[in-house]
């Protein structure tokens, strides 16, 4: 069973933080914020389908890291052109995709949020290691608990403050994912859910994402986020069938991570070459710029993601298989038949699809 609303809900965040990055919606940057609702949702569906560690690091690996790579290879490719101020040092930092843990700046802004989803991942993986990964309470719970510490950090002062801060201000939205992932499976909102919510919800409110805009309502934010809420209340309450027939929806869903990877320095590099104030010219140019990464992105989906990421999963699982470039240092490998060994995508986990889960990732 895939839960086509996911994808809906996808689409819709990848289409907000399009319109914010050109200048047509403010507080399309909270689109983002929808994004970890969901990967805590998916992530902690793809996680309880794995047989060992292994296994979700390879999903991670080649879900992520072929796309990423193309993505990257031709924003680059545009910002050398444009005469940019990148350069290939810049680029061989950023194919590793921890180039801001090292203090060098992303190519493209867009990928500061593939640092949260590497944080999340590192902590999935760390419980999957532990045989914690169905502890929720424990690690969600130290989630919630540096989420909340991060409150008293002074990101002004700059340095490893900040840095912490940066990173566990989102902890709260991965965690509701993971507490609607269980809401959907029991059908029913339940005392316990509700108060668990009600606390990511109220630990996600202190903090203002938005607060480097010049224009910045906190209550605003505060709204579009309790929106995200309500959205996927309704979602795992059943409520929200009806965006399956928003087929544009679906489509951004789809496309979304090869589309927010390369809409922001590639569309905003094509929208400088027509200067213009007039609003309906800028509209127009952003409705080109659009068709154009949509056409792009769905490309690299077809034949990367679905194709080349598909492939080399394949590889790394037999590589691991054959022990080859993997030892198996920190956990035992199971034994199991030929056909488990090499199996790609399990059926189902608690009901739902397993296959969409290992295909979606944040954006």
């Amino acid at each position: 069973m895939r839960i086509k609303e996911l994808d809906a809900l996808r689409g819709l965040a990848a289409f907000a933080v399009f319109l914010f990055h050109f200048q047509l919606f403010d507080y399309g940057y909270l689109g983002v914020h929808l994004f970890f609702i969901i990967s805590g949702f998916v992530i902690f569906l793809s996680a309880k389908s794995v047989k060992q560690p292994s296994d979700f690091v390879i999903a991670r690996f080649s879900r992520l890291y072929p796309t990423y790579w193309v993505c990257l290879l031709l924003t680059f490719a545009v910002l050398f052109v444009s005469e940019s101020d990148v350069t290939f040092t810049q680029l061989a930092y950023n194919f590793t995709m921890f180039q801001e843990f090292i203090g060098v700046e992303n190519i493209d802004g867009a990928y500061w949020s593939l640092t949260e989803e590497l944080v999340f991942y590192v902590i999935i993986f760390t419980a999957l290691l532990l045989g914690l990964i169905n502890h929720v309470k424990l690690w969600t719970g130290v989630m919630l608990l540096l989420a909340m510490g991060g409150l008293f950090l002074n990101p002004e002062l700059g340095g490893m403050e900040k840095n912490i801060q940066a990173v566990v201000k989102y902890f709260s939205l991965f965690v509701a994912g993971v507490i609607f992932y269980h809401m959907y499976l029991a059908q029913k909102v339940g005392v316990k859910y509700v108060a668990a919510l009600l606390l990511c919800l109220g630990i996600s409110l202190q903090y203002g994402y938005g607060s480097y805009l010049p224009y910045f309502n906190h209550t605003i934010e505060i709204g579009v986020i309790c929106a995200f809420f309500g959205l996927f209340t309704l979602l795992v309450m059943g409520k929200l069938a009806f965006l399956q027939k928003y087929k544009w929806m679906l489509f951004l869903g789809e496309i979304s991570y090869p589309f927010y990877l390369l809409h922001q320095e590639i569309g905003l590099t094509f929208r400088r070459l027509f200067t213009t104030d007039n609003l309906f010219v800028h509209i127009a140019v952003v409705a080109v710029v659009f068709v154009g990464i949509a056409l792009l992105a769905t490309i690299i989906n077809r034949y990367v993601e679905h194709n080349t990421s598909r492939y080399v999963k394949r590889k790394l699982m037999n590589l691991y298989k054959d022990n080859i470039f993997f030892p198996q240092l920190f956990w035992k490998r199971k034994v199991a038949v030929a056909a488990e060994s090499v199996q790609v995508e399990p059926a189902v986990v608690d009901g739902l699809s397993v296959k969409q889960a290992n295909e979606a990732s944040a954006p």
